[in-house]
Order: C-alpha cells, then sequence, then structure tokens
C-alpha cells in the first residue's frame, strides 16, 4: 500500500533543502524558495515541526531582536527523503547526530548557503529544481550543466577524485570553452588556531602533490575560504605565496579570501562586489 503524504510539494521541496544544506534559517529557506511572503514560509515550517519532519532551533535572546529560527531534519523528515529520492545511505547516516552538533557547525552550514546566495545568485532561482531532478533521477544520470553547486550530501556521486579527499564545505565547477574550472569552498570556525589552519593548508598542497589529477581539461582550481577575521586572511597572506611557489601545475590554482562581514556588506548592497582578496599560482 503506498505510503500517504501529508505535507505539500513546497515542504517536501524544504526536506529536500534541509537534506542538502543540513542547517537553513528561515529567511535563506525563503530565498531558495524565491517566495515574496515570509509568514508562508513561517506557517509551512511550523507545519512541519508540528508533523514531527523537521525540528527547530530556535533560542530568544530577551529584549533583543533575535536572528531567525534554524532548522534541521528529524528522524520523520529523514526517513521521508530515505523512503521517496535516490540518497547517498552513508551521508544520510550522518545526520542522525544533528541534534548534537555544535554551534559552530550549524554556523558553518549557514555561512555556506549565504556563500552560495551571494556569489551565485543568478543561480538560485533554478537550484531547488536542480537538487530535486538530482533526487528523483540520481545525481550521475542528471546531465551536467555548464555550472553546478555540490555538497557533501553528493560527494560520494562526484567523478572528480580531489573532492572527496579535500572534504571542502561545499564544491562547484564552471566549465566553458577554455576548461574547466573547479572550485572548492572552506568556512573557517570563529576560533580555529593557526597551527590547525596551516596544517589544512598544508593538506591541500600535499593532496596536490601526491593525486595525479590534472588533464586538458582542468583549466585551474579556485580555493574560496571565508574568514571569521582580518587576521587569518593576514595570516594567509603570509603563508600562500611561499606555498604556491614551490608548488607546479599546468593548471592555475588560485586561494580567494573573503571575512563573513565582507561577504553580508554585498548582502546589503547587491551592486557591491564581496571584494575576495586572490592569490595565485600566476602570480609573480
Amino acid at each position: 500500500m503506498k505510503q500517504k503524504i501529508n505535507i505539500t510539494k513546497k515542504q517536501q521541496i524544504i526536506l529536500t533543502i534541509l537534506f542538502t544544506f543540513r542547517f537553513i534559517n528561515s529567511k535563506q529557506i525563503q530565498q531558495l524558495l524565491n517566495h515574496k511572503d515570509h509568514r508562508r514560509i513561517n506557517s509551512w515550517l511550523k507545519d512541519l515541526v508540528e508533523k514531527e519532519y523537521v525540528e527547530r532551533d530556535f533560542q530568544p535572546i530577551f529584549g533583543i531582536l533575535t536572528k531567525p529560527a534554524v532548522y534541521f531534519l528529524s528522524i520523520k523528515g529523514r526517513d521521508f527523503i530515505r523512503k521517496f529520492y535516490f540518497v547517498d545511505d552513508i551521508y544520510l547516516a550522518r545526520l542522525r547526530e544533528d541534534k548534537k552538533r555544535s554551534k559552530a557547525f550549524r554556523i558553518r552550514s549557514q555561512i555556506m548557503v549565504d556563500c552560495f546566495l551571494l556569489l551565485f545568485s543568478d543561480q538560485v532561482n533554478e537550484y531547488v529544481n536542480v537538487i530535486t531532478r538530482w533526487l528523483d533521477q540520481g545525481f550521475k544520470l542528471v546531465k551536467s550543466n555548464q555550472f553546478q553547486f555540490v555538497t557533501p550530501a553528493f560527494y560520494e556521486d562526484l567523478d572528480f577524485r580531489l573532492t572527496s579527499l579535500l572534504k571542502p564545505d561545499a564544491y562547484g565547477y564552471l566549465k566553458n570553452a577554455d576548461g574547466t574550472t573547479h572550485i572548492f569552498f572552506s568556512i573557517l570556525d570563529a576560533f580555529i588556531p593557526k597551527m590547525m589552519l596551516r596544517n589544512k593548508i598544508k593538506h591541500i598542497f600535499t593532496t596536490l602533490n601526491e593525486e595525479s589529477w590534472e588533464d586538458d581539461n582542468i583549466r585551474s582550481l579556485q580555493f574560496y575560504i571565508v574568514c571569521p577575521n582580518n587576521v587569518l586572511i593576514i595570516y594567509l597572506k603570509r603563508l600562500l605565496p611561499t606555498l604556491l611557489e614551490s608548488f607546479s601545475s599546468n593548471a592555475e590554482v588560485g586561494f580567494n579570501l573573503a571575512t563573513r562581514n565582507m561577504m553580508y556588506k554585498r548582502r546589503q548592497n547587491p551592486s557591491a562586489k564581496t571584494g575576495w582578496i586572490t592569490i595565485t599560482s600566476n602570480d609573480g
């Protein structure tokens, strides 16, 4: 007997968004759905919470207008995804622990959503449809577009080995006549020690040196790193040139640095540039 679905098509799409990004706030959901009425979004979310498909993370501060509530999949929501879509069971199993995830992890997920919304605003309107096609048909069976933005929900099905080795917070590729640019996104936690950051960057270069990844179709590798403050940007500006000088590749390797505030200034003024600081292997 076919299971009865007691949620709307829009609510089903919200579940696929939560599966893709894990932790996302109501305003971000509204933007991804390209919906003008935030009250309707909140109504759908409230119903999903009441029907136990999603959980709501909201910690009000007395006397202060707080940030929007954050949502993530519950057991029932994960079961819905498993029953009705093609998904990676390993990734889905990780979501079982999401209720215990740290505040830093939850913030990192939301910043990653903002990164997509701000950097690739021309792709936003179609992205939920792209996610649905991936989940309905299987990621590998959907015809590749000229551009795509991929979260860890779909890493298992990627053919590009560097993604599984480097484990970025998100991955993208851009295809054109000159070749393919592979893009790796990392969101740094607020209190990451410099030694840990140094090891993270060195791991990138060690992997690039040890793995066979270059071919004629690869135009460049671009790493976008969102830093919590300017102190880490200054540190990376000193560290990266030396590492790039000792690295040899036919493809350009570039690092693009910005703080969270630099990103959010663009949200306040969409016509403004984010102002990424770029350091590449072609410099000098």
